[in-house]
């Protein structure tokens, strides 16, 4: 027979212990992490882990995609291949995009891509949501470049809250670099 201490410890450890993994969980289901750790290994939406633990992007630079080694972040985890040894791009196929933030609204913008078409007839569809869309059509296979103007208002200025440019294709293309760029 057990005496009141005895219960009381027992009752007493059982709810410190109940308490404790009911914080687990509520960790487990609100963690505290960055949002290029929360899109990269829990929403799976990013292609390559961000050391920098940021999907920031200044409007202006280049998105490399033939450096193997400084492998361009903002990338979905569908639709690519990682950058080739030799330089020559990272392969696209089918739909993905291209996930970032910005620190403030940047107007009108202009996209712009060079690339490689293994095929002719190649199709590209650039997208913003259901807000803006738009198709490059390439007449021939090899080296090609692409600019659009993306019209002001399509994107959040929010750290915590990422932008997605959604691309697809109707073949296969070797991308090179993207850079978006304030039009005009």
């Amino acid at each position: 027979m057990m005496t009141r201490s005895v219960k009381f410890i027992f009752i007493l450890t059982f709810l410190a212990l109940s308490a404790f993994y009911l914080y687990v969980l509520y960790l487990a289901k609100h963690p505290d992490v960055s949002m290029a750790y929360r899109m990269y290994y829990l929403e799976k939406k990013t292609h390559i882990w961000n050391r920098n633990q940021t999907l920031a992007y200044i409007p202006g630079t280049l998105m490399d995609l033939t450096n193997e080694r400084e492998r361009c972040s903002y990338l979905s985890r569908e639709g690519w291949d990682i950058p080739e040894k030799d330089g020559s791009g990272s392969l696209f196929d089918g739909k993905g995009g291209l996930y970032f933030t910005l620190h403030r609204e940047p107007g009108a913008l202009k996209f712009e891509g060079t690339l490689t078409t293994k095929t002719a007839n190649t199709e590209l569809s650039v997208s913003v949501g259901d807000l803006w869309s738009q198709k490059v059509k390439f007449d021939k296979a090899g080296p090609q470049t692409f600019e659009l103007t993306l019209p002001a208002g399509l994107f959040i200025a929010d750290p915590a809250d990422p932008n997605y440019v959604s691309l697809q294709s109707n073949h296969s293309i070797m991308f090179k670099t993207f850079k978006l760029s304030r039009a005009g």
